[in-house]
């Protein structure tokens, strides 16, 4: 099924919002790029909105040069076959959610319509035009007319089904509600895996870096690099350490981790998430854990002997094994699975900073434990693999 869209100008005033830059990206492109996501094959754009960078902007993104349309170039057949169906309206000016644009399209449409709920009482609502509506409002859709006080009248009169969105609805009038904008989509960044350092510290710092990264010509990608290049010296740091070389890797670790929040929230924030993105951030995280804990075991031997070397590889492959079975745990456990709430808790970096002071404090004051340390590890991270396969195995009955 074709699922259409046409981007609409809301009042006269909404052709600069449009063009206004939230988080490193014109708004029009956003909404562009957010109805791509929300499951929209085909995108209508007025020709109003035509410029050099618009183009080049559309020409750089694959899906999103498939998926646009510019209104005014369509055939007389296309145009009837574009006016004679529903369309999605979608005013230039608004941040929106993908998943949203999804719940409306899910919805049951009894015939008049379906309207995003946050968007009623605004000048900028958004809904799914039935066919008649579609056609009436066909030639001033081509021509970019202003129709936000038009639609938000259709919308409120009650006649519309109404859609509960599921993230954010933000119109952009002006550099107030731009900096409201930007701050919402900042927000929206934390994923369900964070744990509280990462709430209380980490994403607070990755954030700032974010708000420079993403006016840079970088890529997620490289930005993962990057943090790969940090965890590594952080467990250059770690072998055979010092007190103060094992301090310096405490701090190259986190930025490491600051480093690594930063890269899915650029890839967010650009549009620019991709499944080898997902496999490379898993393997630089999963790499860097156990170069840190092989560190460890090479310190530690310094004291046990060559046995501890043994070990912190024990452990090294306990953590790259913990992170390959770890993803077979459900993302929501019920309530009564305790096994999966606690193999949760115990997979976050909180308890891996825990681990690392403990290496420090252990360093500077106590050598004798660092071979325990180690060996817990090990056979630590040996179980909670271990543990996971088990689960997974009585889960599959």
């Amino acid at each position: 099924m074709t699922r259409r869209a046409v981007v609409y100008l809301p009042d006269a005033t909404s052709l600069a919002a449009a063009a206004s830059q939230v988080a490193g990206r014109a708004m029009l492109v956003r909404t562009l790029l957010t109805a791509e996501r929300g499951g929209v094959s085909r995108i209508g754009v007025p020709a109003l909105f035509r410029d050099g960078a618009l183009e080049a902007r559309i020409a750089a993104h694959a899906r999103l040069r498939a998926a646009v349309v510019w209104l005014d170039r369509l055939t007389a057949a296309q145009a009837r076959e574009w006016s004679s169906g529903p369309l999605l309206l979608l005013p230039a000016n608004v941040l929106l959610d993908a998943l949203s644009l999804r719940r409306l399209f899910a919805a049951r449409d009894p015939g008049d319509g379906i309207a995003l709920e946050e968007s009623k009482g605004s000048l900028s609502p958004i809904l799914l035009a039935p066919a008649a509506l579609s056609a009436a409002l066909w030639d001033r859709l081509v021509e970019g007319a202003p129709l936000g006080d038009e639609l938000e009248v259709r919308v409120r009169q009650g006649g519309m089904t109404l859609v509960v969105g599921a993230g954010f609805f933000v119109p952009v009038l002006d550099e107030a509600s731009r900096g409201e904008a930007e701050a919402t989509l900042f927000r929206s960044l934390g994923i369900g895996a964070d744990s509280r350092v990462d709430r209380m510290i980490n994403r607070r710092c990755s954030r700032w870096l974010t708000r420079l990264l993403i006016r840079l010509p970088v890529t997620p990608n490289q930005v993962t690099l990057v943090s790969l290049a940090l965890g590594l010296a952080a467990a250059w740091m770690l072998w055979s350490a010092t007190p103060v070389s094992a301090l310096a890797g405490l701090i190259l670790y986190m930025l490491a981790v600051v480093v690594d929040h930063s890269d899915g929230e650029v890839a967010r924030l650009t549009f620019q998430e991709s499944a080898f993105g997902k496999r490379l951030d898993f393997a630089v995280d999963t790499a860097i854990h156990a170069a840190l804990v092989l560190g460890m075991g090479v310190t530690a031997g310094h004291v046990g002997g060559s046995v501890m070397v043994v070990a912190g590889a024990g452990a090294a492959s306990g953590v790259i094994l913990s992170a390959l079975f770890a993803r077979f745990l459900p993302e929501e456990a019920a309530r009564d699975e305790r096994v999966v709430w606690v193999l949760k808790g115990l997979g976050t970096r909180d308890l891996f900073y825990l681990v690392l002071v403990a290496f420090l404090f252990g360093l500077w004051y106590a050598p004798p434990m660092l071979p325990g340390l180690v060996v817990l590890l090990a056979v630590g991270s040996q179980g909670y693999w271990l543990t996971c396969l088990l689960r997974r195995r009585v889960a599959r009955g």
